[in-house]
């Protein structure tokens, strides 16, 4: 019985001693590993403290000497958030060097996934390439009125990925760089004049050369039309209930809603004091 006893006290003291040897073990590795670390923590702190301001700083410093250089501006917004991409994933690898992980290892990992990653970043891609070709064929520039499948717009400005139009509203429209550069889009303003095409109806019986005399004297009147390039005053069309005339006079691209809306208005006032009818649709019923 005393015999057990000793036994078991031995073995106590050895699990003691083993747990003791453990613990004194872990503290050295704790204690050499420690301000290794905290070195650790503190640099990614300071990295993620700085990363904002190197972009501002970059970027500003960028766009300030694009801007002396003349560069165009659809180019500057562009190539400014292409650097910002690029200074964001520099500082994505040292934020994972400093934790530890090696970048080389974590290309081969993404190397290895190259498929994966590469259907995923396909759209990217396309978005990127298409935007590239947006700046070298400038199809539009900045400040330019363009029509979309997606909306209308000036253009604002160019990013990597996409294109931010403005909308007579003030909404905002983005649009992937790769469907402006792979669909139809009309150029309002690269112009400088356009047509301002208006269609003008009138009652049956209404004599040709009156509507087309008052017509020719709202264009005269009007300031912002360019008298030189002519208009175009014909009969276009037998409606059901009216006579369809083409109004089509030119202006200034920046002038041609005021002249739009000018014309609409002085025709319905003219008209009236001439007396022409401006019909509405009606119907003739015949009883036998």
């Amino acid at each position: 019985m005393e015999n057990n006893f000793i036994k078991g006290e031995n073995i106590f003291t050895n699990m003691k001693s083993n747990i003791l040897k453990l613990l004194e073990s872990w503290g050295e590795k704790i204690l050499k590993i420690l301000p290794e670390t905290i070195l650790r923590i503190l640099w990614v702190i300071f990295l993620v403290s700085i990363m904002k301001y190197v972009v501002r700083i970059s970027t500003h410093a960028l766009k300030v000497l694009m801007e002396k250089s003349n560069a165009d501006e659809l180019l500057i917004s562009f190539i400014l958030s292409l650097t910002k991409t690029l200074i964001y994933i520099g500082f994505f690898f040292l934020l994972i060097g400093s934790l530890g992980v090696r970048a080389t290892s974590l290309l081969t990992v993404l190397g290895t996934a190259g498929l994966a990653v590469g259907l995923a970043l396909q759209g990217s891609l396309s978005n990127l390439a298409g935007g590239v070709l947006i700046l070298f064929f400038k199809p539009f520039l900045k400040g330019e009125y363009i029509k979309t499948s997606s909306g209308d717009g000036t253009v604002d400005c160019i990013h990597i990925l996409y294109t931010v139009l403005t909308t007579p509203d003030n909404s905002k429209i983005i649009i992937p760089n790769s469907q402006l550069a792979n669909s139809a889009v009309t150029n309002i303003s690269r112009n400088p004049e356009r047509r301002v095409d208006l269609e003008i109806s009138v009652a049956y019986g209404t004599s040709e050369e009156k509507v087309k005399k008052v017509l020719t004297e709202i264009a005269d009147k009007n300031p912002e039309i360019l008298h030189n390039m002519g208009y175009t005053i014909r009969m276009k069309k037998h409606n059901s209930s009216s006579l369809d005339y083409v109004y089509r006079v030119w202006t200034k691209k920046e002038t041609y809603w005021d002249v739009y809306f000018s014309l609409t208005e002085a025709v319905a006032k003219c008209f009236e004091e001439e007396g022409i009818e401006i019909p509405y649709q009606k119907i003739d019923i015949y009883n036998k």
